[in-house]
């Protein structure tokens, strides 16, 4: 095995054509600027590429090695990047009215981390070692390979406190307030960033953060991957750039027959049965530029899975099925002002669930049909240099229909207010946001308090910045808290109060030439938490009876060297269920990572990443088991990728990634392996 590998990392050798510039858009404030359009200055193409930032000033492009880029924003000043200036991930861009010598291209963003798509292809995503990982204190919990359930938090918090986002478009299930990472394929991904405490922002399902992932901008390619255990994957992406509108359009298949071995309690090795995946994608994205200061946003989207649900090790399933079917459409209407913009946006989705196990020992049957929509307002005013603010006001819908629950529907309205204070004398930047939401009897009003001092200086080539931030989030209810069926061993409870967090998180970092350094204390206490618990009679009931508070604290380390870029985060974690005084569960005691990428001949990249996640307790100790405790494991992931000049502006890439080099046996969630030494490869052609 070894020795293949090595014989294709010495065959992987030639230079790249073109890259993909990843980025954000910010104003001197540091206020993220929505719907800038981007333009490559490229005098041997006579087409037009273009692409426009997305709400939260993301972007993403493919540009040729020798060109510029062009941003312009109506009432900002057109910023032009030179090749050399791309390595930079944040455009300062200034207001037409305010009068600068020169406008600068930095890399400093104050609030989200981005992956670009450069990472994604190289580490993939939702493994142990892949790209979101990347982020610092977000830990993964996966249920087997890729048809298992996988979810995200922040902090070794629940997963159904972090808000997961498509586009900008939420994608939490009303039903159990969470989001399954493994039915968006990473091929359709061009960046993802994240926010912590983000409650204000987006209200219920945010307290701990939120993570933002996009597809605004993809190659012109067709791909063909082939891997371990059954894996495969095709597609294509393609953009159309016209002077006034631009559309891209993706779509894929996935294959994947899970049946990799692990060793079961009495030391045999065994397959796991039943834990196939049948995945499809289908994308579209419009834009139109109806005046320079009037933009119209289309997106739909739809994914069809169905897996094998394999079960736990415990009850295994070997007929059980799954099938989910997710459709999502999206229209913004943007009209820009010299001092700021409106828009007009609505979202609707439909998520049909069904859930077959009739040959089972328990036969069971039950589908799931969520309908969600919001329509909401958004405004951005810029009152002058040093004032801006921003107004969202929106209504939620929520609507079951399920063979569990029946007919269940939820509306919530929300209004929220985000304001921006920067005294440039003395580098300092205040930012109150104000929230409030209304789900029927249950109205929250939650608020935070941000502030920022940075503090450069010029002739050592180094910078330091203190941010500090305190606030209060919560979490509604989901439907099967409140609407489950009143039956034998379990059932709903209609009176559940939301959870409720206090918040309270400093940083600072300082980078200069020896790379940046970043160290983070957060400190979150929480009331009302619900839990699933057994009465007198063992029936499982959701109720709030829970507290826990989790101080964490986080360092990092970059250095990006012209030829090699390296990343260590070391989190340390410290949970408690203050009822039964003891650790939260799956939180564990510490994790790090270490990421090193090498770009040999001009962007063939070479990726190494380590991570290491501590002891964990699985399982409280019970009149009907005992506890369990999870002992720490590593796991070393390796990309490779190179692309090869073609003819004209085509080229192909071959990519090579191996997750879990090492073959660790591994759990993360109880009763779930996670499969051992994968290896993939990946074949695309962009056109």
């Amino acid at each position: 095995m070894m020795k293949k590998i090595y014989i294709l990392l010495t065959i992987l050798f030639s230079n790249l054509f073109g890259q993909t510039f990843t980025g954000f858009v910010k104003d001197v404030s540091g206020t993220e600027i929505s719907y800038v359009i981007i333009e490559e200055l490229n005098s041997k193409s006579e087409e037009r590429n273009w692409t426009i930032s997305d709400k939260n000033g993301n972007f993403s492009i493919n540009v040729m090695n020798e060109s510029s880029v062009l941003f312009q924003r109506i009432g900002f000043k057109d910023v032009i990047v030179k090749p050399e200036e791309r390595l930079n991930k944040s455009i300062i861009m200034v207001k037409e009215n305010i009068s600068l010598e020169k406008v600068d291209v930095y890399g400093k963003k104050k609030e989200g981390y981005l992956i670009d798509k450069t990472s994604i292809n190289n580490l993939g995503i939702y493994s142990k070692g892949g790209s979101l990982n990347q982020i610092p204190s977000l830990e993964l919990r996966t249920y087997g390979g890729y048809a298992g359930v996988t979810s995200a938090s922040f902090d070794g918090g629940y997963a159904r406190h972090t808000k997961v986002l498509y586009n900008g478009v939420d994608l939490t299930d009303a039903m159990n307030g969470q989001v399954d990472l493994s039915t968006l394929p990473s091929f359709a991904l061009s960046s993802i960033n994240y926010r912590l405490n983000s409650g204000t922002r987006f209200g219920s399902g945010s307290i701990d953060g939120s993570i933002n992932i996009n597809n605004d901008v993809l190659d012109n390619n067709v791909f063909y991957s082939v891997g371990d255990f059954g894996f495969s994957q095709y597609g294509a992406n393609y953009s159309i750039n016209r002077k006034t509108s631009k559309r891209n359009i993706s779509f894929g298949k996935t294959s994947y027959d899970g049946d990799y071995k692990y060793t079961d309690s009495t030391g045999n090795k065994i397959k796991r049965l039943n834990n196939y995946l049948d995945q499809f994608f289908l994308s579209v994205d419009r834009q139109f530029v109806v005046r320079e200061d009037f933009l119209v946003n289309i997106f739909t989207l739809r994914t069809e899975n169905v897996r094998g649900a394999a079960g736990s090790t415990t009850f295994p399933s070997d007929n059980a099925t799954r099938k989910d079917d997710f459709e999502l459409f999206s229209l913004s209407f943007n009209k820009f002002f010299d001092n700021g913009s409106l828009d007009l946006y609505m979202n609707r989705s439909n998520n049909y669930q069904e859930f077959d196990d009739s040959e089972g020992s328990f036969p069971v049957y039950s589908e799931h049909e969520l309908d969600y929509s919001v329509f909401g307002l958004k405004g951005n005013h810029t009152i002058n240099s040093s004032f801006n603010y921003e107004a969202v006001f929106n209504v939620k819908s929520e609507r079951v229909d399920s063979s569990e629950l029946q007919k269940e529907e939820l509306e919530t309205t929300s209004f929220s207010f985000v304001g921006n204070y920067v005294n440039t004398e003395y580098d300092f930047k205040v930012s109150p946001s104000l929230r409030y939401d209304s789900r029927v009897e249950n109205k929250k009003t939650t608020y935070n308090l941000g502030f920022e001092a940075v503090d450069q200086f010029v002739d050592s080539g180094s910078s330091y910045d203190f941010n500090l931030d305190v606030g209060s989030s919560f979490q509604f209810p989901t439907m099967n808290d409140l609407f489950w069926p009143d039956g034998l061993y379990s059932g709903g409870n209609p009176d559940l109060k939301p959870e409720e967090s206090e918040y309270l998180a400093l940083s600072i970092s300082n980078e200069s030439l020896i790379g940046k350094v970043k160290v983070t204390a957060s400190f979150k206490d929480y009331e009302n938490l619900i839990l699933w618990q057994p009465d007198e009679s063992f029936k499982y009931v959701p109720i709030n009876v829970s507290s826990a508070k989790r101080t964490s604290y986080n360092f990092q380390y970059q250095k990006d060297f012209s030829d090699f870029y390296m990343q260590l985060t070391y989190n340390v974690y410290d949970s408690l269920d203050k009822d039964i005084d003891e650790k939260l569960l799956y939180v564990p005691d510490s994790s790090a990572s270490l990421l090193l990428v090498y770009k040999l001949n001009n962007l063939t990249h070479y990726s190494l990443n380590y991570k290491l996640v501590g002891e964990r307790i699985l399982q409280y100790e019970s009149s009907f088991a005992e506890q369990v405790n999870d002992k720490s494991y590593g796991l070393l992931s390796l990309g490779v990728s190179n692309v090869f000049n073609w003819i004209g502006e085509d080229s192909v890439m071959l990519n090579m990634t191996v997750d879990n080099l090492l073959d660790e046996e591994y759990i993360s969630t109880i009763g779930y392996p996670e499969p051992g030494r994968s290896i993939k490869f990946t074949l695309e052609y962009k056109l």
